[in-house]
């Protein structure tokens, strides 16, 4: 909210067209007129009315780089949000420059995958670039990871011959650190937060100088650095003790959400941004902690999403749209449960905890999950890891 305080006009575009679209998507980002955000139905006619081109996910490279062709301002990672989307790629990318790797293979199809499965336990299956197909899974061993592979190949059916998944072996015993912040065309701010997940349950982080961070950190963003001209996009990427696992090439989800209220000049640092200058992040807030808001109802219904008004900049709705004046997450094509997370911000650690679990208890919908232990878990594992 505050970033868009600082725009003349804000419009929300997201693609909906197809020959079979019910509309659905064309929902998202409906009916918020009143905080100043306007659904835009096509891109084309409005392009020329609006100053900066804001790209939160990793798609749209081709178009992303066209925009810049004609002298647009954009925020995104471009063609380079590859980076994340061919992990195979990226995977050889680590080894050339010199980062220690995870012990990985690439397997074509499914059946590929099944008999590799029964072979090797403890791994981790990854899938390119789409993510609507399932998000990274653990293997124990065949017979826990069978149904998971039985859902895939039913839902998608012959397709999943034509997948390459990226298998890795599991880092055991390993302490999980990583990045979260933006790169400007290489450059890093003098500041990022830093913290763990608690998977789909919670994130807590703190703000740390940028020569704090680990060196197994910073040495994979100098290394990487020199393969980003054009990224303009927020930032994130997992560790596991020294070994890179994942990059974000996105607005990532969890931390992603604390930017927006941790970062007083986050309207400077995109607009600037856009054109290839890097502005350092201002916050007021030392620690962020973030709870995620979970409803296995809203994987395959519109969720209804009620709260008090005063904390509503606190409250991150995934996929928003407002019906009839009530705040609602629309399902897409993941039919993930996440339908938002609250945001606290403090000076210690005590303080933005309890922010958000205070506010995370004002927030309702139908079979609505909070896990706001999780918070303490996270701070937890922020300890040990310092």
């Amino acid at each position: 909210l505050a970033a868009m305080k600082a725009c003349a006009e804000v419009g929300f575009f997201r693609e909906w067209q197809d020959g079979f679209c019910n509309g659905t998507e064309l929902a998202v980002g409906s009916g918020l007129e009143e905080f100043g955000v306007n659904r835009v139905k096509y891109f084309w006619p409005v392009v020329n009315d609006y100053d900066l081109f804001v790209f939160p996910d990793c798609w749209h490279g081709d178009l992303q780089e066209y925009l810049r062709s004609i002298n647009k301002r954009v925020w995104g990672a471009g063609m380079k949000a590859s980076l994340e989307q061919a992990r195979w790629q990226t995977h050889d990318l680590i080894k050339s420059i010199g980062l220690p790797s995870n012990d990985a293979v690439q397997i074509h199809g499914i059946s590929n995958l099944r008999a590799y499965l029964k072979e090797n336990e403890n791994v981790f299956v990854k899938i390119s670039a789409f993510r609507g197909m399932s998000e990274t899974f653990e293997s124990k061993n065949h017979i826990q990871s069978k149904s998971k592979v039985d859902e895939l190949e039913a839902r998608h059916g012959a397709i999943m011959e034509l997948v390459d998944f990226m298998v890795e072996k599991e880092i055991p015993d390993a302490k999980e650190i990583g990045y979260d912040g933006y790169c400007i065309d290489g450059e890093f701010p003098n500041n990022a937060f830093f913290g763990p997940e608690i998977k789909n349950k919670a994130y807590f982080g703190k703000l740390v100088d940028y020569d704090e961070l680990p060196d197994e950190v910073k040495t994979a963003n100098t290394k990487l650095s020199y393969h980003m001209d054009g990224y303009r996009q927020f930032w994130s990427t997992e560790l596991r003790n020294d070994k890179l696992i994942d990059i974000t090439a996105r607005h990532a989800s969890p931390a992603g959400e604390t930017f927006c209220q941790a970062f007083d000049n986050l309207p400077e640092i995109l607009w600037s941004g856009a054109e290839g200058i890097l502005v350092h992040a201002q916050s007021s807030a030392k620690f962020v902690a973030q709870i995620i808001l979970c409803s296995e109802w809203a994987e395959n219904h519109p969720f209804a999403v009620q709260f008090p008004d005063e904390i509503r900049p606190f409250v991150k709705i995934y996929n928003h749209c407002r019906i009839n004046g009530v705040d609602h997450c629309i399902p897409d094509e993941t039919r993930a449960k996440e339908v938002g997370s609250v945001v606290g911000l403090g000076n210690i650690p005590k303080e933005a905890c309890d922010k958000a679990k205070a506010m995370a208890k004002q927030v309702s919908g139908f079979q609505l999950h909070v896990e706001c232990d999780a918070l303490d878990e996270a701070v937890k594992l922020m300890e040990e890891t310092e």
